[in-house]
Parts: structure tokens; sequence; C-alpha cells
């Protein structure tokens, strides 16, 4: 699919005297001015992301609230659920919790509702296990921000709710006793995009303060907070920034048993973790528990005190991720065929799919590989006694929450963000929500808008890469909405090298590249089916992030491709 190249435009004159103001290269002093480090103390706090700079957190409402209730339990020794989302969010979130609690001195226990039985948010059956146990307070995580109902039926059975969530709120909120939520209206609190586990944290953080409690009581949970943070996709700058830059490093010791054991059944062997790392290693592997039956494996996992229990859980997660590339790997096939028969980009700009039998705990993924294949708001409906459960991800500039909401009457329920949403509706109506959903998005979804765009931090010559630049891009990191990895282009290259241009590994193509005197390595993941313009004979433009390859103790600098285009 043809992609557009956004070239970053910046007004070289003030890039010129950031760069010697600074004393650094025009292309990274270009980097930090489109990332708004325009002074020597901004650039000096982002490269150097510390604890200090994390937020007061009696700044959110309600705040006080919480902390106060939470205090009275921890003084009368009453029970108290941790009730989280079943996602890698909502899992994260819940142990980090369930852990402080538990090290302050709190009767604590945790509840993970079945996707399959209860579904999405707070279920009627959680409140039962709360009432069970003698609970006296629920408090969510990552979910309950529309829990009405629910809230009501908690208060019968005498147990209060504190919801600490990050989900846009409803008009109608829980009549719970503290919410805790950044995007609630009237809430001050600066972070409007912290993800659940980050929400939690700040609450054990502002514990810490009212109870007199060590710093490093909150703190030492950031590995959990990270890997919420990271794999939510929320805006890793500010404050969100200092929690995964943290963490990362946490878990990069290794110290917590269940992330040790998550780590090496993932192949992660090296001690400095990536957010790619828990995008694509720790990430997949917790949220597949809960995809394919109970995630409160995913919290034992995380809270294990032990590494033999954690090597135990840990294998499990790592099994059960298996299993779901296996069912994912199915629906998606049977989707593209559905999608081809039904698709016409004439007609439609966007792609509503379903299928009796599918597994509602994997159309996320396939939602979103099939918004990337065609690149239009994508809605995936998994058929199973009567109710369709959908996932939905969406295109730059379509909001899939106001999409939804436009079709509300059609819906049971729906809920999520502007990027990613899911929805429940009876299937009399699948026929009509179709037809509805593409007529918003026909009137709002443009041809421009269906191609895939790439954002090109700037144009550079290969006698540009150097250690600084590397070194610099290193320090850049964490990376994330916000602060994406800089995206470069070059212009003028040639293939060379023998072997000629070849696939390897699972449809990746690897060749050498020339500009002037300077040869560097290019790989491109996926994209074999670009083998023939390397053999064109015509000059080459890539569009390319820059990374590091190792190879048996020695490290080369490779371009890591995002496209390719020939030059007229």
């Amino acid at each position: 699919m043809e992609k557009i190249w956004i070239i970053q435009d910046s007004p070289q004159t003030e890039i010129d005297a950031l760069s010697k103001s600074l004393g650094v290269l025009p292309i990274v002093a270009g980097m930090l001015w489109r990332r708004d480090l325009r002074t020597l103390e901004q650039v000096q706090e982002f490269f150097n992301p510390s604890i200090k700079h994390l937020l007061d957190p009696f700044l959110m409402l309600n705040m006080e609230t919480a902390v106060s209730e939470i205090s009275k339990c921890l003084d009368n020794h009453d029970p108290i659920v941790v009730y989280g989302d079943y996602d890698v969010d909502g899992t994260t979130a819940a142990s980090l919790l369930h852990l402080f609690l538990q090290s302050a001195g709190a009767k604590s226990d945790f509840y993970i509702p079945d996707r399959i039985t209860e579904g999405y948010g707070v279920s009627k059956k959680g409140i039962d296990y709360a009432a069970e146990i003698g609970a006296k307070l629920i408090i969510t995580c990552d979910c309950g921000i529309t829990a009405v109902e629910q809230t009501d039926y908690a208060r019968q059975k005498d147990i209060k709710m504190i919801i600490t969530d990050h989900h846009i709120p409803d008009a109608i909120l829980p009549a719970a006793v503290a919410i805790l939520n950044p995007k609630q209206e009237n809430c001050k609190y600066p972070n409007k995009n912290l993800c659940g586990a980050g929400v939690a944290f700040k609450l054990t953080q502002a514990l810490c303060q009212a109870r007199d409690l060590p710093p490093e009581q909150a703190t030492q949970l950031l590995d959990l907070a990270a890997i919420g943070t990271a794999a939510d996709i929320v805006r890793v700058t500010g404050e969100n920034r200092v929690i995964v830059g943290e963490g990362l490093k946490l878990i990069g010791l290794g110290k917590r048993p269940g992330i040790k054991a998550l780590k090496k059944v993932a192949g992660i062997t090296h001690d400095e973790v990536t957010v790619s790392d828990v995008l694509f290693g720790l990430g997949p592997r917790i949220n597949a528990v809960g995809r394919l039956g109970e995630a409160m494996r995913a919290v034992r996992l995380m809270t294990a005190s032990t590494q033999a229990q954690a090597q135990v859980l840990s294998a499990v997660l790592n099994s059960e991720n298996e299993a779901r590339k296996t069912v994912e790997a199915k629906i998606f096939d049977e989707a593209v065929r559905l999608a081809n028969s039904k698709y016409d980009p004439r007609e439609k700009c966007s792609l509503v799919l379903y299928q009796e039998g599918w597994h509602h705990g994997v159309i996320g993924i396939v939602a979103s590989k099939l918004k990337e294949r065609y690149y239009v708001p994508t809605v995936i409906i998994a058929i199973n006694d009567g109710v369709g459960k959908a996932s939905a991800r969406s295109i730059n500039g379509f909001d899939l929450h106001a999409a939804f909401s436009a079709c509300s009457d059609l819906l049971v329920s729906f809920g999520g963000h502007t990027m990613a949403a899911g929805m429940t509706l009876d299937v009399k109506n699948l026929e009509a929500f179709e037809l509805r959903f593409q007529e918003v998005a026909m009137a709002q979804v443009s041809e421009e808008m269906m191609l895939p765009r790439l954002k090109i931090e700037s144009v550079i010559e290969f006698s540009d890469i150097n250690a600084q630049l590397v070194e610099t891009l290193r320090r850049l990191a964490p990376y994330g909405p916000g602060n994406m990895r800089p995206l470069f282009s070059s212009q003028n290259l040639e293939v060379i090298g023998y072997p000629r241009p070849k696939i390897v590994g699972k449809n990746h193509l690897k060749f050498k590249v020339r500009q002037g005197r300077n040869v560097l390595d290019a790989i491109g993941f996926g994209m074999a089916e670009s083998l023939e313009l390397l053999y064109a004979g015509k000059s080459l433009e890539l569009a390319y992030v820059l990374s590091e390859n190792e190879w048996q103790g020695r490290k080369t600098i490779q371009l890591e491709l995002k496209d390719i285009r020939l030059m007229n």
C-alpha cells in the first residue's frame, strides 16, 4: 500500500541557534526542537527523567477521600478486594495495588473477571465474591467508570467502592465513595494520559505520603506500572516517561520473581529492557491468559513470592500465548477472506466483519492487523449465543468512541477511546449497525485518510550517522506516543554487495546500500514483497529507523526499513 511521507517542517534558523547553544549536531538539535525541548533545562530534565519529577498525587480529584477510606480499612483490618480488568493494564494495576496494600498491612485480595462468562468491567459475580470474604471495600483498577448499576449493587451488600480508571467517563458517574480518573470533569491533575496502572500507582504514592510510609514502598512497583503504561499505548511524555523509564530499569534488574521468569520465557536476555520488549515479549503473554481463559493467572505470576512458583506460572502464560497465536491466525485468515469478498474501497471506507464462533478474546488483535492491511476503521464482531461482542481499531482522524455513540441505540453497551473501542450488541441489530457505522465513516473518512502516513523526522545523509547521533537516539528512549522513535529518510541510494538482495527469516528483506563512500546494512521486516524494487536499476529513497545489530560481540549500525521508494 502506498504511504504518504510527511517530512516535518522545522525552522532551520531556530534549529541552528539551538544547535549552537547546546553544542550538539544540527540533526540532534532538530529532534530536540520538534519535541518542544528548547532550553538547556528542558533538555536536561528530558534526558534525565527522575522519580523526583513525579507529580503530587493529591492533585488528583478525590484522592484525599480515597486515601481516607482505605486508611479506615487498614486501621480496622477490614478485607479489601482489588478488582482489575483482564488486559495487561488492568492486571498490572491490580498486581501493584494488591502488593502495596499487603505491604501496608492490609487484608488484600484480588479479583479479575472472566472475559467470556463475565465480560468487561465490574461484574456482580466479582461483587458477590467480595461479599463472601467479608470485604468492606472494592478498589477497581482500569475499569469501573461506567459501573453505575454495579456500584449500587455493591452498596446493597454493604460494600463501598473506590474506582480508579482512565477511560472517558459518561454523563452519569457511579455513586462510588471516590473516583480517581484524571479525565473526569473538574479533575485538575496535569497528566491526563495516565493508564490504569498509572492511576493505581498514584494511589500508592498518596497512601505512602498520608501514612508516613517510605516512598520506595510505592516506587519499587514501577516495573508493573511501566508494563501497563507501555502496553496501553498512552503518551510516553512527562510523568509517564518517568514511570516507563524507571520501571524498565527495575524490569532489567529482574528482582521480581514473576517478571524475571516472564523475561526468560519471552527470550529477553539483555538487562537493558526496552518498550519493544514489553510490547512484543511481556505484554502478549500477560494478555494471553485473559484472552483464552482465567486472567487471574497473570496476577498470580506478577505477585508470586518465589522463583519456583513464578517458573510454573510463566510456562502457563507462554503456552497460552502460543495457543492464542493459533486461534488468532485462523480468525485472521477467515476475516481476510470475508473482507476481500465484502470490501470495495471505491464504495466503503470502513470494515465491519462478523462470524459465528469467533473467539472474542483475540478479535482485538485481528482488528489491529486488518486495520493495518486495509487502513480503514475496522470492527470485528464475534457472535456467540446470539450476542455479538466487538473490538474496533481506527485510523488517524476518525473517532471510534464518537462513532459508537452515533450507533448507541443499536448497542447493548460500548466503551473505549478514539483509536480503540469495544461494544456489545444483539445479533438482530448486526446489519443495521453495519449500515449505520459505514454511513458515519463515509461522512468522515476521506481518501487521503485511508493512506498510511510516515512522519519523517528529517532527511539525512549517511555521513551524518555517527556515534553522537546513535547515543542521542539511545537517550531519547523510552519511545512511545508523544515521543516516537525518530524515522529518517535518505535519498540517492544504491543497492550493492554480493550475494544479491535476499529474503531471510520470516519474509524479511536484507541487503547492503551505499550513499557516496558510505555503506550500511538494511533490513526490512516483512517487506519481502518490495524485493523487485531493488532490481529496478534506479536510485532508492529509504525511510528507516536506526538500530544496532549485535553479532558475535560486535555491534554495527543498520537501517531498519519502514518503506522503499524509487527515485525518478
